[in-house]
């Protein structure tokens, strides 16, 4: 009896190293990354468009680090068809400018299977996702994003609380997405962002609740691709001045507040996008956004109620044989409309004033030294017109109302 129990305890035993085995062969965890960096020159020189002679006409250089991240990307099958994953991207600063958290860029942890997939965490809205995939230039510090050149990238943000509410590029924490499965070439993605206890009252009378949902869907046949989304944000911005609060000055990204509450803004943008590949090597896209943002008022931060814009770029990505690619953009910004006056993003001035709008070129030219490295050469200039003073890139001098700006540099990017 007693050799039976320690037979079976020994198969047992067996069988559970067994399946350990079997547990731990089905987990995998990846390390890959990305080193981008470039040497720049700005130039503030320009007045092309008869903007006041202005102070602003910079000449200086730079070195950027361009998004560079490791990222820790695992995965795990845990049986009925599912898989638990995650993924921790992290920055690397090559320059020496400032450390970073870890998992301070895109990272989750979620769950999918054949009915798609979910995850929880700090990670890019599917807004901002569907717009870069239209765009071939990755957004930088120097050179900007295309046709959101106004719009200020924000990385690692919650909801309202100053998390630079007027961003619609947003990297979001507390975000929950849900991705269907791939159907014949159709993708959607929906992601909510919950107020994440932020209900602090601004007034007696006023209860701050900022959300967020973000939508987008996608169509790819052959060389065809079409995407459109969708984002709207909740008690954003500051909805109507009350009495000055002083924990006000910090729950506005663009500026300081001295009073203003912040229930009651309803801000939206929708996109529309579109790319078509000629021959395998040539990908012409084009992209077109319309942001709305209605009941924003505050005592210091302007006047008015709403403002809308409009922007739009067209794009060629071009592999044009062996290890050389050219890019090419342009985009363009209509004036604003409304009645606001202030400072939304990195627009600064009255809605309704006429020529708030900008026109901007870029371009680079890419060497592949091999499957993982390549040196570059990028151009970017930005004219504003008479009231407009946008500028390149989020690393880049504000340039003086009409003014121009251009910037002239050598890249070299690594992926591992």
């Amino acid at each position: 009896m007693n050799k039976k129990l320690m037979a079976v305890a020994v198969a047992g035993a067996i069988g559970t190293l067994g399946a350990s085995a079997a547990f731990a062969q089905s987990s995998t965890v990846t390390l890959s990354g990305s080193l981008n960096f470039n040497y720049g020159y700005f130039d503030n020189g320009g007045n092309t468009n008869g903007g006041a002679a202005g102070t602003s006409k910079i000449r200086t250089d730079a070195l950027s680090n361009q998004e560079s991240e490791w990222v820790l990307k695992g995965e795990e099958n845990v049986g009925g068809g599912m898989a638990a994953y995650f993924m921790c991207s992290t920055s690397m600063d090559i320059v020496g400018g400032s450390a970073a958290n870890m998992c301070a860029r895109n990272s989750v942890i979620g769950l999918k299977g054949g009915w798609g997939s979910v995850n929880w965490g700090n990670y890019d809205t599917p807004a901002k996702r569907l717009a870069a995939a239209f765009d071939p230039f990755p957004i930088s510090a120097a050179m900007g994003q295309g046709a959101q050149m106004w719009n200020a990238t924000a990385s690692n943000v919650g909801n309202g609380l100053g998390q630079t509410p007027s961003s619609f590029s947003r990297r979001q924490a507390y975000l929950i997405t849900y991705d269907i499965p791939t159907m014949n070439g159709l993708d959607a993605s929906f992601a909510y962002s919950a107020a994440n206890e932020a209900t602090g009252a601004n007034s007696a009378s006023t209860i701050q609740k900022p959300r967020l949902w973000s939508t987008m869907l996608s169509y790819t046949n052959g060389p065809l691709q079409l995407g459109a989304a969708y984002e709207r944000h909740v008690d954003y911005n500051p909805g109507g001045a009350t009495s000055a609060v002083a924990s006000n000055a910090t729950r506005v990204g663009v500026a300081a507040v001295l009073g203003g509450n912040y229930a009651g803004s309803n801000d939206s943008m929708y996109t529309l996008g579109a790319a078509y590949t000629f021959m395998g090597s040539l990908r012409v896209s084009g992209v077109y956004n319309r942001i709305n943002y209605n009941g924003i008022t505050t005592v210091a931060q302007g006047v008015g109620t709403d403002m809308t814009v409009s922007t739009w770029g067209v794009y060629a990505d071009w592999a044009v044989s062996g290890p050389h690619r050219v890019r090419l953009g342009y985009s363009s910004q209509g004036s604003t409309k409304g009645t606001f006056t202030g400072a939304v993003g990195s627009w600064t001035g009255n809605a309704g004033a006429g020529q708030t709008g900008a026109q901007k070129v870029h371009g680079e030219y890419a060497y592949a030294l091999s499957k993982r490295t390549e040196l570059g050469l990028a151009y970017a200039r930005i004219n504003n017109d008479l009231n407009s003073t946008i500028s390149i890139g989020t690393g880049s001098n504000t340039p003086n109302a009409g003014e121009s700006q251009s910037f002239y540099g050598m890249l070299i990017r690594h992926k591992f």
